[in-house]
């Protein structure tokens, strides 16, 4: 199937040494295309706005790799993206919307 891209849905995160997240999807909407458009490897965590990302046990996402992942059903509540990387290495960018 294609993915159909939520319009100007897109979140981005400025990937540093410290986790920053980002609302990336309301409700309704689980599945994120995200790109890595940093220089280096980022760690990936989902979940509420108090999320935060770990290089011990993130979703490890390469430099200029992209990936389409169903991060759980609706249930309700806004889904947060946080990202961390072990320097300041670029932008990580998500993108809700369906497949």
């Amino acid at each position: 199937m294609a993915f159909s891209p939520k319009p100007a849905g897109s979140a981005r995160i400025n990937v540093s040494s410290s986790s920053q997240s980002v609302q990336v999807a309301n409700r309704d909407r689980r599945i994120v295309r995200v790109h890595n458009d940093g220089t280096a490897t980022v760690w990936l965590a989902f979940g509420n706005s108090a999320v935060t990302a770990a290089v011990a046990t993130g979703l490890p996402v390469g430099p200029g790799v992209s990936i389409l992942l169903d991060v759980g059903s609706g249930d309700g509540t806004a889904l947060y993206m946080a990202a961390i990387a072990a320097a300041s290495t670029g932008y990580v960018y998500a993108t809700p919307g369906a497949e």
